[in-house]
């Protein structure tokens, strides 16, 4: 098991704590792109070289043609499962791998595992994520969540999680549904379920507004429904769903918060991640 060698391509400082994790276990953890990380190598082909693993960031890629690394270098997505494939790395785990990463790796029969793909990733990093959420609603609103009205868009894994947090605070939360079940769920719980598809109706009632549905669900008609003093935090994976230029048209405060894990709880997304980096390896690689 020890022998697996992993190589850390970019990411925040949540990498720079999974690369301790994994070391802390008797891995070899080579890293290129994070300033974090003090065990570096030359380039991605030095990566590739000392890797049978390549962890890339989240997300892998921006604008589907190059990797994104937060210091800005240029390293295209086909140069990596290039030389992936020259040094006999099969392997590839990241966040947000969309089909321009995928059709890269295919060429070389590169497996691909996105972390949120990966249902024991996706459950436990809404619980930061949610945290998160519940954090900037505090510093960014004048109002207590204690006795306000608070929405979630949404009654996914985070949607489910943040409701049951919100309720915990005192808040009075209402959660929008499509499917009966849901409803049913949302009713039990003792949220007021909000059809989705009456959202203009409801959404002026609120006092804060949680999006976690990656649509554009916040679009002008109903922002213009919004009351000027209510706080809305976007938490889907980009773009998010809001209107960002008509909300500001309109003087609403609303902020985009992608990533919240890796920024509120950088130790407990990396335990995450490096469990899911285990695994995945384990059984590909025996």
């Amino acid at each position: 098991m020890s022998k697996i060698k992993f190589g850390i391509l970019g990411g925040d400082f949540r990498y720079k704590i999974l690369w301790d994790l994994l070391k802390n276990e008797g891995y070899c953890v080579n890293c290129y792109g994070n300033g974090f990380c003090t065990n570096t190598v030359e380039g991605i082909t030095g990566l590739a070289e000392v890797s049978d693993v390549i962890i890339a960031p989240i997300p892998c890629s921006k604008d589907g043609k190059t990797v994104f690394l937060p210091d800005g270098e240029d390293v295209k997505l086909k140069e990596l499962t290039m030389e992936m494939d020259k040094c006999g790395d099969r392997i590839l785990i990241g966040g947000v791998m969309t089909e321009a990463v995928r059709s890269a790796a295919d060429v070389y029969g590169i497996k691909v595992y996105d972390f949120f793909e990966m249902e024991e990733v996706a459950v436990l990093n809404a619980i930061p994520t949610a945290e998160g959420a519940i954090q900037t609603a505090m510093q960014e609103s004048e109002r207590t969540l204690f006795d306000s009205k608070a929405l979630v868009l949404g009654y996914g894994r985070c949607g489910k999680i943040l409701a049951n947090m919100l309720k915990g605070i005192g808040a009075k939360v209402g959660v929008t549904y499509r499917k009966d079940s849901d409803r049913a769920y949302i009713t039990a719980y003792g949220y007021r379920p909000v059809p989705f598809k009456e959202l203009v109706s409801y959404i002026g009632d609120y006092n804060f507004v949680f999006n976690t549905i990656p649509a554009p669900v916040l679009n002008r008609d109903v922002l213009k429904k919004l009351s000027r003093d209510t706080l809305l935090i976007d938490l889907a994976q980009a773009p998010g769903g809001t209107d960002f230029g008509y909300a500001r048209n309109l003087n609403i405060k609303a902020l985009y918060c992608p990533g919240l894990p890796g920024r509120v709880a950088p130790y407990t997304a990396a335990r995450v991640l490096k469990d899911a980096v285990i695994n995945i390896s384990i059984s590909n690689m025996g």
